[in-house]
């Protein structure tokens, strides 16, 4: 494994609005061998910028009631997931919808299978379903993850990621409980507890949660990313956390417990296994974090201008694309659009 990315710059920063209103950027979809990204907000709209052009000027239109969670960018359309129950199908050239879908609850995250032709969708009725992505026809549906938490407070079911090799499927819940499924057969072949993403108070309140998976690209290990949610008293004073764990064995590997004081709201692995990077969300912090696990070390960080809420990466893991609302307070709610380079050694 490499020692370390040699550099991470930042080569372009696109506010979406230029307005004082406030705007959080929150999740991220990339189209395949582009510079073209959508991005949905807080305020129920979805953002579209060209990031090649000379000039990079966004576009947007209205696309769901409140806060849009969950964005993939199909060869042929856009998908998008928000609070408002709504699972859609958008025309990315004329942005019309072309189908929608409602479910129980909140679709808090997407993801689709590298084929391409299926979705799945995580939804706060604590369901995950599998979706035909050419005909929005249902699949299957993953039913395994408990609707309270173990101190009977409502749950929720955070995200979802497959396996490069598309033969698995993690989801992942607020209760810090992950399971594996086969896509194929709708099996459950693994269960993890990692207790210490979730705590709560007397006050009925829940805290942590995993917000994030990610596949190693050999499908053998599955990373965690959320907080250290552990002193009710203090949860604005909490550590990000990561956990790797090899999910056929059961085995925790690697515990990641520095960073700063913010949620882990994306993690993803290079496309070759060289490192594992981490997105600071929500939180008194915001950086980018790279890992090496073979030495179980950090290996760098650099400071975001943004809180990270979302973050995509190229085929080639050199250039990486995130969203989140700017960071200072003169400009807080600010809703913008990142562009790095990653030079690897």
């Amino acid at each position: 494994m490499a020692d370390a990315p040699n550099d991470l710059k930042l080569t372009k920063q696109v506010l979406v609005q230029k307005d004082k209103a406030a705007l959080d950027l929150l999740s991220v979809a990339r189209v395949a061998g582009t510079e073209q990204v959508f991005a949905g907000g807080n305020t129920g709209k979805i953002y579209h910028v060209d990031l090649a052009a000379p000039e990079p000027t966004p576009t947007h239109w209205d696309a769901h009631i409140s806060f849009v969670s969950g964005l993939v960018a199909t060869s042929k359309c856009l998908i998008s997931s928000g609070s408002d129950h709504q699972l859609v199908w958008w025309d990315r050239e004329t942005h019309q919808p072309i189908r929608k879908v409602e479910q129980p609850k909140w679709i808090r995250g997407l993801a689709l299978a590298p084929d391409g032709g299926t979705l799945a969708s995580v939804c706060d009725d604590m369901v995950c379903r599998l979706w035909e992505t050419e005909t929005g026809k249902p699949v299957r549906e993953f039913r395994g993850h408990e609707g309270l938490t173990p101190f009977l407070l409502v749950s929720k079911l955070y995200t979802c990621c497959f396996s490069r090799d598309g033969k698995y499927l993690a989801t992942a819940d607020q209760s810090g409980h992950a399971l594996v499924w086969e896509v194929a057969t709708g099996k459950q072949v693994a269960a993890i507890h990692a207790p210490f993403f979730y705590t709560h108070d007397t006050n009925g309140h829940t805290y942590g949660g995993i917000r994030t998976v990610a596949f190693s690209p050999d499908g053998n290990l599955l990373a965690l990313g959320g907080n250290l949610a552990g002193d009710t008293s203090n949860i604005s004073g909490s550590k990000s956390m990561i956990q790797v764990y090899d999910w056929q064995k059961g085995l925790q590997t690697h515990d990641f417990r520095i960073g700063g004081n913010f949620f882990y709201e994306r993690v993803c692995f290079h496309h070759a296994g060289k490192w594992l990077l981490g997105a600071g969300g929500a939180g008194s912090e915001q950086k980018l974090v790279f890992f090496d696990l073979e030495k179980n070390a950090m290996l760098r960080e650099t400071k975001s201008p943004i809180l990270v809420f979302d973050m995509a990466m190229n085929e080639a893991s050199d250039v990486l694309y995130t969203v989140g609302p700017l960071g200072d307070q003169r400009h807080l709610g600010r809703g913008s659009i990142v562009q790095w380079k990653i030079v690897n050694v």
